[in-house]
């Protein structure tokens, strides 16, 4: 029951990205994706801290172990900082979706880390399914050609190395957040907090460094900015803080490599949407890679024996 318990989180996890991604996609046309990626974590970060006072009693964690608080730290240094500016700079080169096909990766090198780290073991239809659902989700992703992405082939191997990158230290994030969680039964809210937290300082720091900081804020003023701004609290509320909870809790109950498969569901979940909400065409080959990825998700529920 935990196993499909966490196995469901992940789920919901993927429709709390798919819910970012459409709202990222529209603020994106007004501000740049690395200033929504700044402003969002100083909504998050308050957002986050009232949660944990309601259900930790405190605004932040304040019993964690040394070894616990670095773990969660470098996760979301990791996650919320160096990951985001990876996978932001391979969507301007390459475009969302060959950016997405090479994202897709993060759940082997999840697996692989863990399996490094501690020794956590994937059953062999467990191992199935994970690849089966990343057919699927490739299928999908490469199906559509609609976008055509930058002629210059530097640019391309540029965006290219930036999204192994993210793939990369995106799974480590869930990784050491899960060592972090592990070693002092740290619940999901107080992970997240701590992840927001440090990701937020090195988002910050960055910004300063690039004297943008302040721009940041001020692209955020009239009419339009403030509807923007109205849309990122609401992404931040169900990413950062919603999606990032669940998927920690996740974590906790189900192995690193099928929550981080589950989670990378949501190309496949963004299908009807595009059809029946956005009239958009989907060709009857990325509706089979849909099929096919949540056939491989079925195998994922399937009992071992």
């Amino acid at each position: 029951m935990e196993l499909l318990t966490g196995q469901l989180l992940a789920l919901a996890t993927a429709f709390c990205w798919a819910q970012n991604s459409l709202i990222y996609a529209h603020v994106g046309t007004q501000v740049s994706s690395s200033t929504t990626a700044h402003i969002r974590l100083w909504i998050a970060f308050p957002l986050i801290m009232i949660v944990h006072l309601l259900f930790e009693g405190s605004l932040l964690p304040l019993d964690l172990s040394l070894k616990a608080f670095l773990l969660i730290s470098a996760s979301g240094l990791l996650g919320f900082f160096v990951a985001d500016l990876f996978i932001f700079s391979s969507l301007v080169a390459l475009g969302a979706r060959r950016t997405m096909v090479i994202m897709t990766l993060s759940p082997i090198f999840g697996a692989l880390f863990s399996w490094t780290l501690y020794n956590e073991q994937l059953l062999p239809l467990q191992i199935t399914g994970i690849l089966t659902t990343i057919a699927g989700v490739l299928w999908v992703i490469l199906a559509d050609g609609r976008v055509k992405g930058p002629a210059s082939r530097s640019i391309e191997l540029r965006g290219a190395a930036a999204a192994f990158g993210g793939a990369v230290t995106q799974a480590l994030a869930m990784v050491l957040a899960k060592a972090g969680m592990a070693d002092q039964a740290v619940s999901s809210i107080s992970a997240n907090s701590i992840r927001i937290g440090a990701g937020l300082i090195g988002l910050a720091l960055f910004a300063l460094i690039r004297s943008t900081f302040l721009t940041d804020f001020k692209r955020f003023t009239g009419k339009a900015g403030k509807k923007a701004l109205q849309l990122i609290i609401l992404a931040a509320i169900v990413g950062p803080v919603l999606g990032i909870i669940l998927n920690l809790q996740a974590l906790k109950m189900a192995p690193v490599g099928v929550v981080t498969t589950l989670a990378q569901t949501t190309p496949i979940i963004l299908l009807p949407i595009e059809i029946y909400f956005m009239k958009r065409p989907v060709s009857r080959s990325a509706i089979l890679g849909t099929v096919i990825a949540i056939g491989g998700t079925a195998l994922l529920f399937l009992p071992a024996s």
